[in-house]
């Protein structure tokens, strides 16, 4: 690992020796902890990617194994196939206001269709509509 590493360097070095947490065990896990969701732009200097990273340290760090993460991510519905490229796209939108300030979950339903995930006003699930658009139904 070069003297300043990477997030990226920092999740590689981390998953060999504690285990992979997926994309879509950070996203199930930020929906549920609202307080770990990236800071609006311009309030705070970290990047989505460092966020991202920041989640995963604090599971590693509750003894979260691959097993636990993929349970999690499931619970909610989120495919396994859910990736880190999606993860950065609903991280970046999730800093918009509109998504911050509204009852349903913090991130585009089109990034999560089929899903079910907390809200601030219970729980929601991103379903198609005629038109192919997914949006936040409350369950």
């Amino acid at each position: 690992m070069s003297k300043n590493p990477s997030p990226a360097e920092i999740t590689r070095s981390y998953s060999v020796s504690h285990g992979r947490i997926p994309a879509a065990a950070v996203l199930a896990y930020m929906a549920k902890n609202t307080d770990m969701l990236p800071a609006v732009p311009n309030y705070g200097g970290y990047s989505i990617e460092e966020d991202i990273l920041r989640v995963r340290l604090h599971l590693w760090k509750r003894g979260a194994t691959l097993t636990t993460a993929t349970s999690l991510a499931k619970t909610y519905g989120i495919p396994a196939s859910f990736s880190e490229a999606k993860l950065v796209a609903a991280l970046t939108e999730s800093r918009a206001k509109k998504y911050r300030e509204r009852e349903s979950p913090p991130f585009p339903a089109n990034l999560l269709c089929g899903s079910t995930l907390p809200g601030k006003g219970g729980k929601y699930q991103s379903v198609k509509n005629s038109a192919g658009i997914c949006a936040w139904k409350k369950v």
